[in-house]
């Protein structure tokens, strides 16, 4: 494997590279698989299960937990806590972009890139210098 090891993904990559049907299921394969590490985090990992299972994905709650096991036991896996106090995170005008903002602070907080694709997050002044998509590379 290449690549930098200190990236976090978002939800939208772990959901692409886990299952098959996702559009963007070989471009984020591809890229995951030549890093030579990332990371999850609570968040990231509870984001996973709950989009897996949901209407988009259909995913049992055993076959979401199985697959994530599989994402988290690839070589170079890390988990990385949530161990930023929300209060630290980027300042934001909706609260639709918390869970997000924090994310990237936590990213930012641990010398990580935060890798999405969402184009949304990638527009936002407190996105900028962190967040990147990785497959418009």
């Amino acid at each position: 494997m290449t690549g930098d090891a200190r990236v976090l993904p978002d939800v939208n990559i772990l959901l692409a590279y886990g299952w098959r049907q996702h559009p963007f299921h070989a471009q984020c394969s591809s890229w995951i698989d030549a890093l030579s590490g990332f990371a999850t985090c609570p968040i990231t990992e509870l984001g996973f299960m709950r989009v897996s299972m949901s209407p988009a994905f259909r995913a049992s709650y055993d076959d979401a937990s199985r697959m994530l096991a599989a994402l988290t036991q690839i070589d170079g896996a890390q988990f990385l806590p949530c161990d930023l106090p929300a209060e630290r995170m980027s300042v934001v005008s909706r609260y639709k972009d918390t869970t997000d903002a924090y994310l990237v602070s936590l990213a930012k907080n641990h010398s990580y890139r935060f890798a999405t694709l969402d184009e949304g997050i990638l527009k936002e002044r407190w996105a900028s210098g962190v967040a990147y998509n990785p497959i418009a590379m």
